[in-house]
């Protein structure tokens, strides 16, 4: 199997998530599909390795913010893996973004505040802002497309890629795991930690969790599930950055 990050992540000013292909088994799947205003380079990037939107066959979202699912539609023939939880709280979540008529709204802006146990009134504004950018994707997920694949629990995508729940970050957080992937001809092939928002950036995998709260469903639930990821993985993709081997000592390059 081949793992390739196509788009690195970042954080704020400009947060944008990190997207990555993996081909296992004749298949080409994508964790994440990142920021809208990175369509142009996706597509680039794909066709540096010889394939189209249309080559992908899966796309799985580890969470249904703007910055992790802009792209989705741009791949019209793939599945989208997403966990149910996070499937059926957004679906509910734009009902009730249509149904807000407050200015600015304002009504959608408490709800999210109500929902998350820890969120900074930057994600509100950006979320709200990004679902009006973003509409006619989450108008699919509120009309129930049929390319959206809801799971729950563990879930194989091949024999060598792994979907797993990762709940905090969001109720329905899911992660994928590499099971003996390439980053390039000569590699030894490694176990990747595909984390998503479970685990942020490679400077947040060495300090103490604080950083990473800045929106986060169940707090308590994070801290566990950050904690044992951390346990058992060694080489990781954060949500916003690229390729980390957790036990090396930290140095310059990570993002913010």
């Amino acid at each position: 199997m081949l793992l390739n990050v196509l788009i690195q992540g970042s954080g704020f000013p400009r947060l944008r998530s990190t997207v990555t292909l993996l081909q296992s088994q004749t298949r080409n799947i994508l964790v994440d599909s990142g920021l809208s205003d990175d369509a142009g380079r996706l597509v680039l990037a794909l066709k540096e390795r010889g394939l189209t939107p249309d080559d992908v066959d899966v796309v799985v979202a580890t969470h249904l913010h703007y910055d992790h699912c802009g792209n989705h539609l741009l791949f019209r023939n793939a599945r989208y893996i997403v966990g149910a939880k996070d499937y059926i709280e957004n679906a509910r979540f734009i009902e009730a973004y249509h149904q807000d008529r407050t200015a600015g709204k304002t009504a959608t802006a408490d709800l999210l505040r109500e929902h998350y146990q820890t969120v900074k009134d930057f994600y509100v504004r950006s979320i709200v802002r990004e679902v009006t950018r973003n509409l006619e994707f989450y108008n699919r997920v509120l009309e129930r497309d049929a390319r959206f694949v809801p799971i729950e629990g563990s879930h194989w995508l091949t024999e060598e890629v792994e979907v797993l729940p990762t709940p905090g970050h969001t109720h329905g957080h899911i992660s994928v795991v590499a099971h003996s992937a390439r980053t390039g001809d000569e590699d030894e092939p490694k176990k990747i930690l595909v984390a998503g928002d479970a685990l942020f950036t490679r400077k947040t995998l060495q300090e103490n969790a604080e950083r990473e709260l800045q929106l986060a469903q169940d707090v308590e639930l994070y801290g566990h599930t950050r904690k044992k990821l951390l346990s058992e993985y060694r080489h990781i993709i954060p949500g916003h950055d690229g390729l980390v081997d957790a036990r090396a000592p930290l140095s310059g390059g990570g993002t913010p």
